[in-house]
């Protein structure tokens, strides 16, 4: 009875706050023992913690309650506490949601973009106070821009683009031909003020491709995902059928209302990518471990450096941003929106990933809150 009273409880608190918007290595025992967890963890289709089980049905019955359909992960020091797909991948079929569903993840992307840069950097291959005329000379106001500038938001570039068709395949130069526009910039000059810009990521995702010689898909898959052990991620910029990726939909799921599709070229670098649950939790694991950049790169990647609205911005990543002592994004497409937070110190994960435009990724925060809450009293 006293757990029944504490999963009602904890749900009672979700519902009152659901609206509040060189590398270096671990050791080898540390690093074998992580890589132990996920592969258990990979190899389990659905899981509810025991040690935490109390919160973990809080949760699952949070999401119940709110119709979330997706996948949700919640973890904690490695050890998961939630991962449970919710509802539909495909209406029309009939298709249960599972956690091997793929979903794009949009601005989720940005920051293995802000990895790709830091690596290059390591290798001495960029710096991050060098302006981009050297890649661009034709750009206006490119020998003003900044490496930096482009990862914090505060290039100034212009976000819009002149693209008609979005269902089409378009390259990499047609995604950053606003850059190369006159009036390219939002303000006179570079780096005096911060305005988000999908605009300037993909001008790092060309950057990337120069200077290391590969197209940035094929950067990502043998620097990011093959490290980090991700088998389902991409870059898919030929648009080819992806076996598992779930279908979107905005309006009335249960009617089936399919969203547009968007050709996965048009988001490039910005917000392109597509993965999992279990994935983005490789993926957080690798950051952990300082598998894919240095210590030093990461404390660089999260520190705050400007303020995007009303939240702290670094290269990527949210700081700050709902819940203290952790990095966060957002992704939104049309019938697609995501969530992944991180706690520094690794007291909490949480991973949201949806296909559906009502879904509210800000309860990620409140799910981290009560985390945070049940390891202070435990």
């Amino acid at each position: 009875m006293k757990k029944r009273v504490g999963c009602i409880c904890l749900v009672a608190v979700l519902t009152l706050f659901g609206g509040c918007a060189t590398t270096t290595h671990l050791n080898e025992e540390a690093r074998e023992k992580s890589s132990k967890q996920v592969e258990e963890q990979e190899n389990t289709t659905t899981v509810m913690s025991g040690h935490y089980q109390t919160l973990a049905q809080s949760l699952d019955a949070y999401l119940k309650e709110r119709a979330f359909n997706g996948v949700a992960l919640v973890a904690s020091e490695g050890e998961m506490v939630l991962l449970q797909p919710y509802g539909m991948a495909n209406v029309k079929n009939q298709e249960a949601m599972s956690v091997d569903h793929q979903f794009h993840i949009a601005s989720v992307s940005k920051s293995f973009v802000a990895v790709s840069i830091l690596q290059l950097v390591e290798e001495g291959k960029l710096s991050l106070d060098q302006t981009i005329e050297s890649y661009f000379p034709d750009m206006p106001h490119a020998d003003q821009i900044t490496i930096h500038q482009l990862l914090t938001h505060t290039s100034g570039l212009y976000s819009g683009d002149d693209l008609t068709d979005y269902s089409r395949e378009v390259s990499v130069m047609d995604v950053i031909a606003p850059a190369f526009k006159a009036s390219n910039l939002y303000y006179e000059e570079p780096g005096t003020q911060s305005i988000y810009s999908n605009l300037g990521y993909d001008v790092l995702g060309a950057i990337v491709e120069q200077v290391s010689g590969q197209t940035y898909s094929d950067y990502l898959e043998e620097h990011i995902f093959q490290p980090a052990g991700m088998t389902d991620s991409g870059l898919n910029v030929s648009g080819e059928e992806i076996e598992h990726l779930a279908t979107a939909y905005n309006g009335n799921i249960t009617n089936g209302d399919e969203a547009k599709v968007l050709h996965p070229s048009f988001g490039y670098s910005s917000g392109g990518l597509h993965s999992t649950a279990m994935d983005l939790y490789k993926y957080d694991r690798a950051l952990r471990e300082n598998t894919l950049i240095s210590g030093e790169s990461y404390r660089l990647m999260t520190q705050a450096y400007t303020t995007i609205g009303t939240s702290a911005y670094g290269y990527g990543w949210f700081v700050n941003a709902g819940v203290e002592n952790t990095v966060s994004h957002t992704g939104n497409l049309i019938g697609w929106h995501s969530m992944f937070l991180r706690h520094q110190e690794d007291k909490v994960t949480v991973i949201l990933l949806t296909n559906h435009d009502e879904s509210d990724m800000y309860m990620a925060y409140n799910f981290a809150r009560l985390v945070l809450a049940e390891k202070e009293t435990s």
